[in-house]
């Protein structure tokens, strides 16, 4: 599968390589994990309603800087997947920019597009949850949907685009 991401969530960590005397732990053997969440003054809360990780082994990235190296970029992965309790889809490499893309990887927030209910039915097939957050009322939703798919907001309809989401 291949992946466009557009967008990430709100929160970044690296998790080091396991030998503590290698010194590309921080480096090439480290990941980048990235999900949903708030910055509450020096806090960072997840507060998932739907637990899910973005994960990015930095061996396949050598070139990445930061975070910011990921975005709007196309990565091979073998898609979302359950580990225990949470959602995980892994960025592989990167493919450079292709016209076949399977799904889009984009960050929500309830500020801009609306509330989703979660309670009842608000999207198509093409549209699955990677991770949810929730914090005094703002909602940030990480999904990985299908070019065209659709979802619902208490305010309308979205479309998922190419370059992101536009209301119907």
């Amino acid at each position: 599968m291949i992946v466009r991401c557009l967008s990430f969530g709100s929160l970044w960590w690296l998790r080091p390589g396991n030998q503590a005397s290698d010194p590309l732990r921080f480096s090439t053997h480290a990941a980048a994990f990235n999900t949903t969440g708030f910055r509450d003054g020096s806090r960072e809360r997840r507060l998932w309603h739907v637990s899910g990780v973005v994960r990015i082994n930095l061996a396949s990235h050598k070139r990445a800087i930061d975070t910011r190296t990921f975005e709007d970029g196309c990565y091979q992965s073998p898609g979302p997947e359950r580990r225990g309790e949470w959602n995980r889809l892994l960025l592989g490499k990167h493919t450079g920019h292709t016209v076949r893309v399977d799904r889009l990887l984009l960050c929500t927030l309830s500020t801009v597009i609306g509330r989703i209910d979660f309670d009842n039915p608000w999207h198509d097939a093409g549209v699955s949850v990677v991770s949810g957050s929730a914090f005094r009322g703002v909602q940030e939703t990480l999904l990985l949907a299908v070019p065209g798919s659709e979802f619902r907001t208490e305010v309308g309809i979205w479309e998922v685009t190419w370059n992101g989401i536009q209301r119907k």
